[in-house]
């Protein structure tokens, strides 16, 4: 039972990093390569954890194994389009200025309904609403609408914004301060405790959630449990 509980652990934070080293893509995105590797590196890591027999180290070793394979794969299709098209494929145009690809449809098994349905899933409602229908490679479909039934922009209405959009970064999350965000935006702990004290708060650790951007908009919200403190 011991030993089943030290594999476990073991398997878990492999395969963990194992597929953290393959990328930040979610299951439905995944290049055909990249899900058989997921799906191989799954069964492996059950089985030392199934059957204890079962050396650990040649299940650790295949699943390295399959890494850089992955990982050779992955760079080579970046470096050689020819490789890239073999194991990768290239996107199925389906629909293109009014035109139904028939042939491409029949190819990769994409009938008419599921053609209208992902049309419809952008908010059109017919394909005179669009311009191309396009598989991509990871099997998601794209739909490009026509200009005319695109979203407005501030370009197509003739209006300058009155500014710009500046991405906001958690400074403190759950009383932990982020050191990396904060050099990010140029700033330093000591310009954090100015801010903290300003508002009069003691410390990081009564703030739940803290963020700002590159102009200093600040957002904090304080700690429930430092509130249920105080009550008791």
């Amino acid at each position: 039972m011991f030993v089943t509980f030290i594999r476990t652990i073991i398997m878990y934070f492999f395969v963990i990093i194992s597929l953290r080293m393959l990328g930040k893509r979610q299951i439905g995105e995944l290049e055909p390569s990249e899900l058989v590797v997921t799906i191989v590196i799954s069964e492996v890591a059950a089985l030392p954890i199934q059957d204890t027999s079962q050396p650990i180290i040649s299940s650790l070793l295949a699943i390295a194994l399959l890494l850089v394979l992955e990982m050779l794969l992955s760079f080579g299709a970046y470096k050689n389009f020819a490789l890239r098209k073999i194991f990768f494929g290239t996107p199925s145009v389906f629909y293109e200025k009014g035109k139904i690809n028939q042939k491409e449809m029949a190819r990769q098994r994409f009938n008419l309904n599921d053609l209208m349905e992902t049309v419809r899933n952008t908010g059109a409602t017919s394909l005179a609403e669009v311009d191309y229908v396009i598989m991509e490679t990871n099997g998601n479909v794209s739909v490009i609408p026509k200009p005319d039934f695109g979203p407005a922009t501030p370009r197509d209405l003739k209006i300058v914004p009155a500014s710009q959009n500046f991405i906001s970064y958690v400074l403190i999350d759950n009383g932990h301060i982020n050191d990396n965000n904060l050099r990010r935006l140029g700033f330093n702990r000591e310009w954090l405790t100015k801010q903290l004290k300003s508002r009069k708060i003691p410390d990081a650790s009564h703030i739940f959630c803290m963020t700002a951007d590159r102009t200093g908009e600040i957002v904090i919200i304080k700690n429930d449990t430092h509130k249920e403190r105080k009550k008791r």
